[in-house]
């Protein structure tokens, strides 16, 4: 945490004011689907905090100095929010600029092509969720497959059963970027991306120990012919080859720089994004390809970015209050690993990433072994809900029918991944590493 004045403490009117906005707008943020309202905008709210802030130090003294801790808070967030948005928002535009040449529509089609049945494409599409999420995103990979499932069947018990798999499988790409956590916390320094990459066997077994539990006590049950329709052909745009060995390489090349040179992850994706589009260029002046980057630029979702800036700065506003020092207490008074667990079911309840924001932002002198179960628990504990993720709430958008309701239904298999992963987890830091 950051020096702050000692006069701005929790229980003055100061600190209560900034947690009063933070409560109210956290509430709005989780009842977003019975408010009919985009969760940004009760996000973006929260800046108020640095308001009521600003108007404690103006009223504290004379002393021009007064600002300091305030000046520097807002810093530090400005630093935090730009590395988190300028890797999203680099991520998301390749991501749109490959789906334009048909990259995942191809991937789709191929699925179907394969002849695979209701069970098939269950795990087909959900081994490819976990697979592409850590790099492409969950939201991304939630809205590609959770439209796959939506276009081959009709049977409401099999699509959100199906969907249900797609949610808990991007959520399993903690171990890599995949989830905004993930990326917070490496970021933030309290791992490195080949630390997280440790993760892929907690992620990957605890998805493949809850699609198990998905297809023997909900799919069994159903008739095999819930697959009622097909996709029309697609195939590659002219250039997507190209596009797919230049993403592929520079993703590899910025984690090499990353963890060699140690450039920043947000300006090495940067880097890949120029090179993408100079690529794109090239198609259009020598085979008359023309992507048009405006309209991929308009499909990132900004709302979701603008959601991150608002939570992230009220986080922070909390922080300088001084009331995320009780998190740091709460990891120092009981064992780390319960904290971590803990925190994994707030985050689905309230949202992962300011749970998340909190924890970062509390600074408790955590190990390797902790910091790395803190990104396990929060991103994949964000699945616990579907209110707790983006992979969630971009299903409830595909599926209107798909409600915090159905998504209890399957808490067994929700529970099974939780519990299989932090199983994994400790096997792997606390049996096998020491």
């Amino acid at each position: 945490m950051e020096p702050h004045n000692l006069t701005l403490v929790p229980f003055s009117v100061t600190g209560l004011t900034v947690l009063g906005i933070f409560t109210l707008c956290m509430a709005a943020i989780v009842l977003e689907a019975k408010l009919h309202m985009d969760k940004f905008k009760p996000a973006l709210l929260m800046l108020l905090s640095w308001l009521v802030i600003g108007i404690h130090y103006y009223f504290s003294g004379d002393d021009p100095a007064r600002f300091e801790p305030f000046l520097k808070a807002q810093e530090h967030n400005e630093i935090e929010v730009f590395g988190l948005i300028g890797f999203m928002a680099f991520m998301w535009m390749i991501v749109e600029i490959l789906a334009e040449r048909n990259v995942f529509a191809a991937l789709n089609g191929y699925l179907l092509k394969r002849g695979l049945g209701a069970k098939g494409l269950f795990w087909a599409t959900g081994a490819l969720s976990a697979l592409l999420s850590p790099f492409v995103n969950n939201i991304t990979t939630a809205m590609i497959f959770g439209k796959s499932i939506k276009q081959v069947s009709e049977n409401r018990e099999y699509t959100h059963v199906a969907l249900c798999n797609i949610i808990l499988a991007s959520n399993s790409g903690v171990w890599f970027l995949g989830t905004a956590t993930s990326l917070m916390v490496v970021l933030a320094g309290k791992i490195s991306i080949a630390g997280l990459l440790l993760l892929a066997p907690a992620g990957l077994i605890g998805w493949a120990a809850s699609a198990w539990v998905l297809q023997t006590f909900y799919l069994q049950k159903l008739p095999d012919n819930v697959i009622t329709q097909t996709q029309t052909d697609t195939s590659l745009k002219r250039g997507a080859r190209g596009l797919i060995a230049i993403s592929v390489i520079g993703l590899i090349l910025a984690v090499l720089m990353n963890a060699v040179l140690n450039i920043k992850i947000e300006f090495a994706v940067g880097m890949l994004l120029g090179a993408v589009t100079l690529y794109c260029w090239r198609l259009k002046k020598k085979r008359g390809e023309h992507i048009q980057m405006l309209v991929q630029l308009q499909k990132v979702e900004w709302n979701t970015l603008m959601f991150f800036i608002g939570i992230i700065s009220g986080v922070a506003a909390l922080n300088h209050a001084g009331w995320l020092t009780y998190i740091s207490h709460l990891f120092e008074a009981v064992s780390p690993t319960w904290v971590n667990v803990i925190l994994g079911v707030i985050s689905g309840i309230l949202d992962n990433v300011p749970v998340e924001a909190a924890a970062l932002m509390s600074n408790p002198q955590l190990g390797f072994d902790q910091w790395a179960l803190n990104a396990l628990m929060v991103g994949i504990g964000g699945s616990l809900t579907v209110i707790g993720s983006a992979a969630g709430v971009m299903v409830m958008s595909i599926d209107k029918s798909y409600t915090f309701g159905t998504h209890l239904k399957y808490l067994p298999a929700i529970l099974v991944n939780f519990f299989a992963s932090l199983f994994v987890w400790y096997l792997q830091f606390h049996l096998l590493m020491k």
